[in-house]
């Protein structure tokens, strides 16, 4: 697996096929991210609100890509009117936000410094191929991300307490 300061130093494609090689690393390999997150509960006790955020990150970051990706794609079969440079600028502020919020929230280190990166690259995106490259990249890191963040979560506990089993079945 391609480490963090590995990535840094990479080109668009270079990026791109990177995450991908990390995002199918990820399907057996927990990130260092999830262990420091885990970590990090034993110091306050009170991290369930971090889980849920950083899951709603991941999802609603990987779903706004998918979009912008599906609409470069239009875009190149001239189905849609757009280009390239608006979409990677798009893509390049959306890297900042959600670096910053994964920063802020979950000190986040790799993921962090990936989309900082990946909107650093996408800055420098000339051509809607390139751009739906790095952006489904992108996309199939948050998403195995979302994965791991998911398992933590427990559900089983939280549906329990939505729902009211215990109390529906006490006697």
């Amino acid at each position: 697996m391609a480490t963090i300061e590995h990535l840094s130093g990479l080109t668009a494609g270079e990026l791109a096929s990177a995450l991908r090689v990390l995002a199918d690393d990820m399907v057996c390999n927990e990130p260092e991210d999830i262990e420091r997150l885990r970590a990090r509960k034993l110091d306050t006790g009170r991290e369930f609100a971090v889980w849920e955020y950083v899951m709603g990150y991941c999802m609603n970051f990987s779903d706004q890509i998918c979009v912008l990706r599906t609409q470069a794609d239009a875009v190149a079969r001239g189905e849609e009117p757009g280009d390239a440079a608006t979409l990677a600028r798009s893509m390049q502020r959306l890297c900042a936000w959600y670096s910053g919020q994964f920063d802020t929230t979950a000190k986040m280190d790799d993921a962090v410094a990936i989309l900082a990166h990946a909107g650093e690259c996408f800055g420098g995106v000339c051509d809607l191929a390139a751009f739906s490259d790095l952006a489904r990249g992108l996309e199939r890191y948050l998403v195995q991300l979302m994965f791991w963040v998911d398992r933590q979560i427990p559900w089983s506990a939280v549906s329990d307490l939505v729902h009211g089993y215990r109390l529906r079945t006490a006697k």
